[in-house]
């Protein structure tokens, strides 16, 4: 095949227009009198219909076709079912006090979600724990203090780790919404 393409740049004339001829220089598409008629497009499609057509002439078709088997045996019933909880969803109401939620208790640690709503610690009842301890904040805003820091502000994703025997406060709990902690207690 042979692609023609007009170059006359006349009123009435064909510019932009294309034309296919055979090996032997045989109106294939396009070409009529002279005149080319095709456009872009067209030759694509005509050319991609033709390599469709003969790509399946040359792989030819299967004579016999095998329907699809069925599978017949069923898959093992499970016998584990996973537990899924949300941190998040139900949250108990801590107006009245911080509520502590265990969550995993090991012999080396201990994970425990905290839900705070406006709570803070006395300043001469510090907090002292006899493990190391990591937080998450989950959700809601709070002010934490560390020995003689000053007071850290958290927000959702913020972490700390405070040592063991560290004495810490927190300062101050989100009053607008739920604040929700997610701690481990390491030895």
């Amino acid at each position: 095949m042979k692609l023609i393409r007009s170059r006359r740049r006349k009123p009435g004339g064909d510019y932009g227009l294309f034309g296919l001829e055979d090996a032997a220089g045989k109106p294939v598409l396009g070409v009529e009198d002279g005149v080319l008629s095709a456009t872009y497009e067209e030759v694509e499609a005509y050319l991609r219909g033709r390599l469709h057509a003969d790509w399946a002439q040359s792989a030819g078709t299967p004579t016999k076709r095998f329907p699809r088997r069925q599978d017949t045996v069923q898959p093992p019933k499970p016998r584990f079912k996973p537990e899924v909880a949300n941190l998040l969803k139900p949250l108990p109401p801590a107006t009245d006090g911080e509520v502590f939620t265990p969550l995993l208790d090991a012999p080396s640690f201990k994970v425990e979600r905290i839900v705070s709503h406006g709570q803070s610690t006395p300043n001469d009842q510090p907090m002292v724990q006899d493990r190391d301890e990591w937080v998450l904040l989950l959700e809601g805003a709070a002010g934490i203090r560390v020995e003689d820091s000053q007071v850290i502000t958290l927000k959702p994703g913020d972490h700390l780790r405070i040592g063991k025997g560290q004495p810490h406060w927190v300062a101050w709990t989100a009053t607008d919404r739920p604040t929700v902690w997610l701690a481990i207690h390491l030895d």
